[in-house]
């Protein structure tokens, strides 16, 4: 894969987001974990980005505006009017509303201005039923000029269509709707969304008249200008498609209908058979009360003698109108697929060039155990499915799709990975790291060599300048880039290839804390063993201080990816299925030593460890360095913490601190240390001067007696 697109797939991967958990980070997926599942089983897909996309994105002045549901109507109406009218303004049309009585309010409004004047009073008389009369203070707000009626003109038009609704004046409603529409394309402001929200009563009215195709294609046409009514509504016409025969018959024989089914079909399969009230009805009594759109469809309408069709039926549906001539045939064979009827799902898949379908004709070659055809049919579909597609994961548990192309590449990844084919693995699981980057880190941490991942960082990821704080001061999440570049110098470091390191890490923070720690460790070769012990226990502090970040291993068993704060013990795992004949003793040599959680803390109470064995044992120093050792494991291995302890007793010397040994430990005094053992060796001198004096004294004589002795004997000769 060459540089420009693993750069690209990388920046498109970046786009969506993880689901987030309620008590943890953004945990994102991990397709390494069951990689049979990975390679075998199809994610649903999403049904808002499917209707959303039923037709092509408009290219026009056209936005939505949307309100909650749950906002009170008088507040959203309040809010709505407020902006534009001068503060006396705004307290007339208060004022027209609270009136008792129209002619109330017509008084209460005097100096109005007559477009907020007769649009208030048709508003009144609106609510109160009073069509004829609404349509004519309307019409009066719409005969004013353009300059006499820029706060209320096109509300008016929205009105007044609406009224002719409620009159029965259907075709006069449809032709106000896209005269409303027009307006808004002349650049009329529409803060409301009033242009979009038209497309849904036009739809509602052709679903109430059993125009299917007319209802599907208006909705659809909201829904593409990304409003949150029109997919909503889509969801309540799939549903009724499906419980009801001869609605379905209607949708059938129509394109855009099938694609919408086909899409219902692949992406909510698990609604199938349920009791849906028909759109447009009230629900019944025993609904919930909450049972709207997103309502789970296993608390909302369950199965009864009246159900819909189940997915068997759905399906001999479609048959029955002939595969040849259905839309949407990528989708009804991912949803056949994820239904287990394969054959089917052959069927249609064979009969759409689509991306989608490609991707089930991979899954197809896979359970056929035709890895080859899979690698044909998995480049078909990455280079089919746009770059910048993303599909927003709606699901509870995270397990939807984001990016389909990230998706698609790293389920490629997987698949090299089983076959031994380790730094296209990387490159494909590289792309799509953003969506999985657990599956990335692992083969760059434990299954490539660390030469093989330089070389890929060195090739494919240049340094990316840090993204600034957010204005709330927050940091952003890091990029994939920047994540690979950490492992990669964390990994050198942990192997001793400091100058190597330093250049991957990218903020300066960092880089100063591997100075200052390689810098240690260049000291431990000093010639005095009191200065090297010095040097190694400076390593140990800035290893357990700074070890997360310069040592940590991204996944198990530190989990840097994380901070440390979240891990689970059994990652990597070696999963039964799918795994390259040399994986496993590549992860065993990549392997931190020890192979511990926080592996670094170890570390660090070895090297305090070993920078004791280097000063008196009846030191200060010693109790003081053994004392930290003991406290990094204390909490984590209290065997590990209780041999060091039993090491200080056996030859330390006793220390006032001792009872809060490995909780409370004072700095070491390196001074005290070196000048220890001369003071030993005085005191010793003195001790033995003190006790063989006597000796001494003896020899002495001894000694003065022989002189004597041999200088007679010398004279006389």
């Amino acid at each position: 894969m060459c540089v420009r697109r693993i750069a690209l797939l990388a920046l498109a991967c970046a786009l969506p987001l993880s689901t987030a958990l309620a008590c943890g980070p953004d945990f994102p997926q991990n397709l390494l974990e069951d990689r049979k599942a990975s390679l075998l089983d199809l994610p649903e897909g999403t049904f808002d980005f499917e209707v959303e996309h039923l037709l092509p994105k408009p290219d026009d002045r056209l936005r939505p505006s949307e309100e909650s549901r749950w906002d009170d109507p008088n507040e959203v109406r309040a809010k709505a009017e407020a902006p534009g009218l001068g503060a006396d303004e705004l307290a007339k049309v208060k004022a027209m509303r609270a009136a008792p009585s129209p002619g109330a309010a017509a008084a209460a409004g005097t100096g109005l201005a007559p477009e907020l004047l007769e649009y208030t009073l048709g508003a009144i008389a609106f609510k109160a039923g009073d069509m004829a009369t609404a349509s004519a203070h309307f019409q009066r707000v719409l005969a004013l000029s353009p300059e006499q009626r820029p706060r209320r003109g096109l509300w008016a038009l929205w009105m007044k269509a609406r009224a002719q609704l409620a009159s029965g004046n259907t075709d006069g409603a449809f032709a106000s709707f896209a005269l409303l529409r027009e307006r808004v394309q002349s650049r009329v402001p529409d803060p409301l969304g009033l242009g979009v929200a038209s497309f849904g009563e036009q739809a509602r009215v052709q679903w109430h008249r059993g125009n299917v195709a007319g209802a599907v294609a208006l909705y659809a046409a909201q829904a593409a200008h990304g409003s949150d009514s029109g997919r909503a509504s889509l969801l309540f016409v799939a549903r009724s498609l499906l419980a009801h025969p001869d609605l379905l018959d209607r949708a059938l024989d129509d394109p855009l209908s099938q694609r919408l089914l086909a899409a219902y079909f692949y992406a909510r399969s698990d609604e199938f058979a349920m009791d849906w009230p028909r759109a447009g009805t009230d629900p019944p009594a025993d609904a919930p009360d909450d049972a709207d759109a997103t309502t789970d469809p296993s608390t909302a309408r369950k199965p009864s003698a009246n159900a819909g069709l189940d997915v068997a039926g759905f399906l001999d549906a479609v048959q029955r109108h002939g595969v040849n001539r259905l839309e949407g045939a990528d989708r009804l064979a991912a949803g056949a697929y994820r239904a287990g009827r394969y054959p089917l799902a052959a069927q249609f898949a064979a009969k759409s060039t689509a991306p989608l379908a490609a991707w089930v004709r991979a899954k197809l070659a896979m359970r056929a155990g035709d890895e080859a055809l899979a690698l044909r049919e998995y480049a078909e579909a990455a280079k089919a499915f746009p770059i910048d597609e993303s599909w927003t994961a709606d699901t509870e548990d995270g397990a939807g799709v984001g990016s389909p192309l990230c998706r698609v590449e790293s389920e490629r990844g997987v698949l090299a990975l089983s076959r031994g084919e380790y730094l296209d693995a990387m490159a494909r699981l590289y792309a799509g790291a953003r969506e999985h980057w657990p599956d990335a880190a692992y083969v760059a941490e434990r299954v490539l060599t660390v030469g093989e991942l330089k070389d890929f960082v060195d090739r494919n990821v240049p340094a990316v300048p840090k993204k600034p704080a957010s204005p709330q001061g927050d940091e952003q999440p890091a990029s994939p880039p920047e994540q690979l570049r950490a492992l990669l110098a964390r990994r050198l470091m942990r192997e001793g290839r400091d100058d190597e390191a330093v250049a991957y890490f990218d903020e300066p923070a960092l880089q100063a804390k591997a100075m200052e720690l390689i810098a240690a460790r260049a000291a431990a070769n000093a010639w005095s063993s009191n200065a090297r012990a010095q040097a190694i226990f400076k390593q140990a502090i800035v290893t357990r201080r700074d070890g997360m970040d310069l040592l940590g291993t991204e996944l198990g068993p530190d989990f840097a990816v994380w901070g440390g704060a979240y891990g689970y013990d059994d990652f990597p795992l070696q999963p039964a299925t799918y795994v390259g004949f040399a994986e496993p003793g590549r992860t065993k040599a990549s392997a931190p030593i020890p192979n511990q959680r926080y592996h670094y803390r170890y570390a660090a109470a070895n090297l305090a460890e070993q920078a004791a064995g280097l000063v008196p044992e009846r030191s200060q120093a010693y109790a003081a360095m053994m004392c930290q050792a003991t406290a990094w494991v204390i909490d984590t291995d209290p065997k590990r913490a209780a041999a060091l302890y039993g090491k200080y007793v056996r030859v330390g010397a006793h220390v006032g601190w001792a009872a809060h040994f490995g909780r409370a430990c004072p700095q070491p005094d390196f001074s005290s240390a070196a000048k220890l053992p001369w003071r030993q060796f005085y005191w010793n001198a003195r001790h033995m001067a003190k006790r063989a004096w006597p000796f001494g004294l003896i020899a002495l004589v001894v000694g003065i007696a022989l002189v004597v002795v041999r200088r007679r004997r010398r004279a006389k000769a």
